[in-house]
């Protein structure tokens, strides 16, 4: 893949991919909140903050291999 110029890795290419993942599932979330309850709303929120966490971690580090 080639981004900016160079090549990436298989981690820089796994490392992407996760961002892009992570984006869309936010995204849905984001959305599907409009259709639910309050307290399932909580729970929405509380689900994108871990992802949003997760990929901040990651991103200070993008050779963690857990996810």
């Amino acid at each position: 893949m080639m981004v900016w110029g160079g090549s990436l890795n298989k981690k820089g290419s796994d490392y992407l991919r996760k961002i892009r993942e992570a984006d869309k599932v936010v995204k849905f979330l984001e959305n599907l909140k409009e259709d639910l309850p309050s307290e399932e709303i909580e729970k929405i929120s509380q689900t994108v903050e871990i992802i949003v966490n997760y990929i901040s971690k990651i991103s200070e580090n993008p050779n963690l291999d857990s996810l």
